[in-house]
């Protein structure tokens, strides 16, 4: 159908204007302001607010279904003509930006929603590791959120690669200051009297004008913004040269730090003054500024004489005065009250999932004053070694509604994490599983953290598509039949390829859930901040050169004393895994993981020999990424136990010897893959940068791979080693920091 105008009512609603602007852009159709009246002729497009939408006969029978609810949208396709309408700016446009999608799948649909709120936080692709991706767009995924049903969106991040805890790091090889990269604090936007000249005016002027883009950009599709921040963090240390009777703890990891990092004393209320008057300071910028959710006990953060600290529990001697709980409802207090001074909606939320003990968990719930809420990872897809978090969790919501609290849930539009460096992998009944999970629990609010996607990095993204339906109180009812649907439209119509692309996200989904993760560190941080990828899987890596290691140690996060380096059982100088655990992960990628992906691969080569056809190839590119990735890591698993077991156990150590060459050689032929598919894509599948090179984000990961191709091979002959003396030791990761009580 042709149409040729857009009917936009006088004084409409900067969200109603964003919708008016994207409808005319996809369609052709101009803009014309003039006063609702019911009628809608062929060739029109008219954009109705709430009860506007009442005079538009169109409109009436599906507005019944919509009594009681909420917030609501709908679009109406009669006579030549097209209604789209909402209950709010926000629901106009959404319901418009869907329409454009999915013309077939929302004409003559109403939606109305069971879920208040929907905001999204640590979105890693925004705003946090990969912000400054290749061929990311930002205000094309601001629009993405929009379009998918959110209602508030993050908008804090460094504008740059490193931000300044990086560039004035006192020692050029501390990689720990790139762990103070993501979720920048108030400090890296404002100044308080307390901190005044501290930070770069011009960097702060920077980062602020850059959150303030950001929420222009949000406000545009109606969303509200939000600031996701760790807190109390560590700081520029010069301020305690001035206030040193401020220091609080040291929260960075002993075992991942050059130099040791201290926190403001939030048990001082000159500290907690300064918090407020940063917040107050931000929000004459983003005076609608609705949600600040703060993480502790990671990432350069912490709360005194938490338990589980990195650096063990510590503080001030006042703080040492005061109980756990009083220190965190204190100081969320603060910052609320500062908040609604502003803001009357303005929310803060303490992000709680592992960093504290049971105990001191209750204890901070029962604590937190009203208007302090709390949110935690709901559950659902695949769980450290096979396991999930949802029944773990599940006691942590009821703990926060007998304390007076309706919690946010959290969930990850991906299996559990992302498959770093590889991304845009599909999981359309995994996501519909973690749904079930947030119904299930009763939910009425939660975050979406990270994993969402957007063009033009991934075009065919079934996921954010199983999203956008999920997120709608009507759900997705026929999973199946709506795969089928897209892959239809997708395939151009070709049948046979769309039972085969559906076929191929089945299968992988299998693959998926079949992923033996042993740790935190396996599910992502070895690929890319340890570089697992481009590090040469040797006998005896302590034996390389300078120049061989050269492209490993570059990007690298572990830091140079860590035997990490040169044996993968360790990260931290602690052992992350036993030789068992390494066997135990070999098998289940031979027994399941790996076939399946291979089968998943061989079913989009099959789609390929019918026609070219765009979607088929990017999902053939990111399920192979996501192959050779998973052979590396299974690779690597079986080459460090055979080295170690080698070195271990004088009994077989012909047998190991040959389990060692078998793992070097299939890493050997995998490298080539790498290299090949990495030079002849034509997917974005795999993250890297233009910018500068970081823990997080690759550069040259083609030359890189080629330098460890000419080392494996050099080096296939070395006898296994080295022999560490800490590979005796009994004491690990879990036995250092976290005790149980």
């Amino acid at each position: 159908m042709s149409y040729k105008r857009i009917i936009l009512p006088p004084g409409s609603t900067l969200p109603v204007q964003t919708a008016a602007r994207e409808v005319a852009a996809a369609t052709g159709a101009r803009m014309v302001n003039r006063p609702q009246d019911g009628k809608l002729d062929s060739g029109e497009i008219a954009l109705a607010l709430g009860d506007q939408a009442r005079k538009y006969a169109q409109a009436r029978d599906l507005l019944e279904k919509t009594s009681g609810a909420r917030e609501w949208e709908l679009v109406k396709a009669d006579n030549g003509g097209l209604l789209i309408a909402g209950s709010s700016p926000r629901n106009v446009c959404r319901a418009a930006l869907a329409w454009i999608a999915d013309p077939e799948g929302e004409s003559g649909r109403v939606s109305t929603y069971a879920f208040e709120e929907r905001f999204t936080m640590w979105d890693n692709t925004l705003n946090q590791w990969y912000r400054n991706s290749r061929g990311f767009d930002r205000a094309g995924h601001i629009r993405e959120i929009a379009r998918l049903g959110h209602t508030g969106i993050e908008i804090n991040r460094y504008p740059d690669p490193e931000g300044w805890h990086v560039r004035h790091r006192k020692f050029p090889n501390d990689s720990y200051a790139w762990y103070l990269n993501y979720c920048p604090a108030l400090d890296a936007f404002v100044e308080s009297s307390l901190t005044r000249g501290l930070y770069p005016a011009e960097e702060l002027a920077r980062n602020l004008a850059d959150i303030e883009t950001a929420a222009g950009l949000a406000r545009s599709y109606g969303l509200k913004p939000g600031f996701v921040c760790y807190e109390p963090r560590c700081v520029n240390d010069k301020i305690f040269d001035k206030y040193p009777q401020l220091r609080g703890s040291r929260t960075d990891h002993p075992g991942r730090s050059l130099e040791p990092r201290y926190a403001l004393d939030i048990a001082q209320p000159r500290v907690l003054e300064h918090y407020a008057e940063s917040l107050t300071n931000l929000m004459q910028t983003v005076p609608d500024l609705r949600y600040l959710v703060f993480w502790t006990g990671d990432s350069g953060s912490g709360l005194p004489f938490a338990k589980w600290l990195y650096f063990g529990p510590n503080g001030s001697y006042l703080a040492k005065s005061k109980t756990l709980s009083q220190l965190a409802a204190d100081f969320s207090g603060a910052l609320l009250e500062a908040g609604r001074k502003i803001n009357p909606e303005f929310e803060v939320l303490m992000e709680i999932s592992w960093e504290y003990t049971e105990q001191e968990r209750k204890e901070i719930t029962a604590a937190l004053p009203k208007g302090v809420n709390l949110t935690h990872p709901s559950g659902g897809g695949m769980g450290f070694l096979g396991g999930t978090e949802k029944e773990v969790n599940a006691g942590w919501f009821a703990d926060d509604r007998k304390a007076g609290k309706e919690p946010f849930g959290e969930i990850v539009v991906s299996n559990w994490w992302d498959f770093e460096p590889v991304f845009g992998i599909p999981c359309p009944s995994i996501l519909k599983e973690k749904f079930e999970v947030l119904n299930a629990l009763e939910l009425k609010q939660f975050f979406t953290r990270g994993s969402i996607i957007s063009p033009p990095q991934c075009p065919y993204d079934i996921n954010n598509e199983v999203y956008s339906q999920l997120i709608r109180r009507e759900g997705l009812p026929d999973l199946h039949a709506f795969l089928l649907r897209l892959a239809r439209e997708w395939c151009k119509g070709e049948k046979r390829q769309a039972e085969l692309l559906v076929k191929a996200w089945l299968s992988g989904e299998k693959a998926l859930k079949s992923w033996p993760v042993l740790n935190w560190y396996q599910a992502g941080a070895g690929t890319t901040q340890g570089r697992w990828i481009t590090r040469p899987l040797v006998p005896d890596f302590s034996l390389l050169d300078k120049s061989e290691r050269a492209a490993f140690e570059r990007g690298v996060f572990t830091l140079e004393w860590d035997i990490g380096r040169q044996n993968l059982v360790f990260e931290g100088g602690l052992r992350q895994y036993s030789e068992d655990q390494l066997d135990q992960a070999v098998e289940k990628f031979d027994e399941s993981m790996l076939p399946l992906l291979e089968l998943t691969v061989g079913i989009l080569e099959q789609a390929l020999e019918l026609e070219e056809c765009p979607v088929i190839e990017d999902q053939r590119d990111r399920y192979r990424g996501l192959l050779l990735l998973n052979r590396t890591v299974r690779n690597s698993y079986a080459a460090q136990s055979a080295i170690n077991r080698y070195l271990l156990e004088e009994k077989d150590r012909e047998i190991r010897r040959k389990e060692l060459d078998q793992a070097l050689r299939a890493e050997i032929a995998n490298t080539r893959d790498w290299i090949a598919a990495l030079k002849s894509s034509r997917t974005i599948f795999f993250h890297t940068t233009d910018l500068e090179e970081t823990p997080f984000l690759y550069k040259t990961p083609v030359e890189d791979l080629e330098l460890r191709l000419a080392v494996m091979e050099r080096h296939l002959g070395d006898p296994p080693g080295p022999d560490l003396p800490e590979l005796r030791a009994e004491h690990g990761e879990r036995s250092a920091w976290r005790q149980k009580d």
